[in-house]
């Protein structure tokens, strides 16, 4: 074992290198994806439409509905699935615990596939910046996912 490692210690270093680098890569793109310009600065409506284009979703702008909403403290088992599908697309709600944000809630209306009932898109909103969201419909056989449109093609 030893004589492996002393043959191959260039490579093994290269190998862990190159792993490191990856990880770093990986948090740099996370950190751009949930802080993009079209995240931030969300005090306008059309705002809020730029960032939902961001995501791939266009939508009715006469369909905003506003709502206040508070983020527990402690979460459920239904806000701890709820966070998994927002670390998804590199947010994550417990940063927020204790907080208020607006749900700014619109029709998509260019979801990929027909369904009987409208899509919507939910975008939470803290101090004017994006920090979660996404998308539904509302019937009791409906659907949550991603906010991010690469997630539902």
């Amino acid at each position: 074992m030893r004589s492996f490692i002393k043959e191959n210690l260039n490579r093994i270093l290269l190998l862990i290198l190159l792993g490191l680098l990856f990880v770093l890569w990986a948090r740099v793109i996370e950190c751009n994806f949930k802080t993009n310009d079209r995240t931030k600065e969300l005090s306008t409506i059309w705002a809020r439409i730029d960032c939902a284009k961001s995501f791939g979703w266009e939508v009715d702008p006469g369909s905003e509905i506003m709502e206040k909403i508070h983020i527990p403290n402690e979460f459920d088992e239904v806000y701890t699935e709820y966070n998994r599908i927002q670390k998804m697309c590199g947010f994550d709600l417990l940063l927020y615990r204790g907080k208020t944000a607006i749900k700014y809630t619109y029709i998509i209306t260019n979801y990929p596939y027909e369904l009987s009932e409208p899509v919507y898109i939910n975008l939470y909103i803290n101090e004017d910046k994006l920090i979660g969201g996404d998308i539904m419909t509302r019937s009791v056989g409906g659907f949550m996912l991603p906010l991010d449109r690469r997630f539902v093609l």
